[in-house]
C-alpha cells in the first residue's frame, strides 16, 4: 500500500465525501474517483459502498482508521528521513512543472546556475493538480505551473512561498502544408480540434476561456485528445487538427516552417507561470534554485505576446 493511497482514504474518512476528499487532495473529483478505483483494483477489494449516496467508504476501511492514521505517520516520517539524508548527500533539488513548462524552461534554467556542477536536479514533469501533491506532499521542493487570469493560485504566505516568473501565450497553430484543407472545412462551419481533457488545467482553461470565443458558426470537432502538449503540437504538425498550445513550445515548428500560429484568426489566451515553494527549511542548492527562478523572472525572460509569433510565421495564406 502507496502512502498517497491510504492518505487519499484517511481524505474520505476525515471529509465524509469524495468531493471534499478531491478538494483536500488538489485533484478534481473524476481524477480523485479513478485514483480509487486504481487503489481497488491493485489490492483486489472494493473499499467504496457506491451503493450509498453520498458514495461513503466500507465499514471494514473504516474500522481501520486508526491503524492507517499510525502506519501513513511512521511513513511520512520514515520519507522524510530518507529524503533528509539523500539531499545532505547529494545537494539535490526536485523541480516539478507541467509538461510544457519542463520542455521550455528546464534547460534555460539550468544553464542559468552559478555553478551546477555539485547540485543534483531532478526534473519531474505532471499536470499542474499533480504538481501541487508533489509540492504538498514534499516529493518536490520547488513547482513551476501555469495560471491564467481567471484561475489564479492562492498561497497563504505564512505556508507558501511563490515567485512570478514570467508570462505565455496559449495559441493556435497548425499544419501549413494542410492550411488549404483546414480552411475549405472552416468554411464549411467546421474547426477540427486536439483537445485536452477536460479534468486537466488546459482543457478547462479552452472551455472557458477560448472556445466561447469562437465564431458562432464554427462547429468544433474533436479529431484528438491528450494531456501532453507536446503530444498535442505533433498531432498539429501532422494536420490532425488545431491545437492551443504554449507559445515557447510551438516556436521551432513555426521558425521551421511546419507550423503556422493562427492567433490573428482564432481565440488565443495569456497564461503566466508561477513557482512555489513551501516555507520549510531550505538546503543551499534549493535557494540557488529559487534565486535564479526569482532573476529569470525579473528578466522577463518568457516571451508574452501571440502576435510576435504570428509575424514571424511562413506565409501560409492562413484565412481561419
Amino acid at each position: 500500500m502507496r502512502l498517497e493511497w491510504i492518505e487519499d482514504l484517511l481524505a474520505i474518512m476525515e471529509t465524509g465525501s469524495l468531493s471534499r476528499a478531491a478538494e483536500k487532495r488538489f485533484l478534481t473529483q473524476p481524477a480523485f474517483s479513478r485514483r480509487i478505483r486504481s487503489i481497488e483494483d491493485h489490492i483486489g477489494v472494493e473499499l467504496v459502498d457506491r451503493s450509498r449516496k453520498p458514495i461513503q467508504l466500507k465499514a471494514s476501511v473504516l474500522d481501520q482508521r486508526q491503524r492507517m492514521q499510525e502506519l501513513a505517520a511512521d511513513l511520512r516520517q520514515l520519507t522524510q528521513e530518507l529524503k533528509r539524508r539523500d539531499r545532505t548527500a547529494q545537494n539535490r533539488v526536485v523541480i516539478a512543472s507541467q509538461h510544457a513548462i519542463t520542455t521550455s524552461m528546464a534547460p534555460h534554467l539550468l544553464n542559468r546556475m552559478s555553478d551546477p556542477r555539485d547540485l543534483s536536479i531532478r526534473l519531474r514533469s505532471a499536470n499542474r493538480s499533480e504538481c501541487l501533491v508533489l509540492l504538498m506532499t514534499r516529493q518536490a521542493d520547488i513547482i513551476l505551473v501555469y495560471e491564467s487570469g481567471g484561475d489564479r493560485l492562492t498561497a497563504d504566505e505564512d505556508f507558501m512561498q511563490r515567485c512570478d516568473v514570467g508570462r505565455e501565450s496559449l495559441i493556435p497553430v497548425y499544419a501549413t502544408d494542410r492550411l488549404k484543407q483546414l480552411n475549405e472545412a472552416y468554411a464549411l462551419g467546421e474547426l477540427p480540434i486536439i483537445a485536452y481533457p477536460p479534468d486537466v488545467f488546459l482543457g478547462s482553461l479552452l472551455e472557458k476561456e477560448v472556445f466561447p470565443n469562437l465564431p458562432a458558426r464554427s462547429f468544433i470537432q474533436r479529431k484528438a485528445e491528450t494531456a501532453l502538449t507536446p503530444a498535442a503540437l505533433q498531432l498539429a504538425v501532422a494536420g490532425v487538427g488545431v491545437a492551443w498550445v504554449p507559445q515557447s513550445l510551438a516556436q521551432g515548428e513555426i521558425g521551421r516552417g511546419s507550423l503556422t500560429a493562427l492567433g490573428k484568426s482564432l481565440p488565443t489566451s495569456e497564461l503566466s507561470i508561477a513557482g512555489l515553494r513551501l516555507n520549510t527549511p531550505k538546503s543551499a542548492a534549493e535557494e540557488e534554485m529559487w534565486r535564479t527562478i526569482a532573476a529569470l523572472a525579473q528578466e522577463d525572460a518568457m516571451p508574452s505576446s501571440a502576435e510576435a509569433v504570428a509575424e514571424g510565421a511562413p506565409n501560409g495564406k492562413a484565412t481561419v
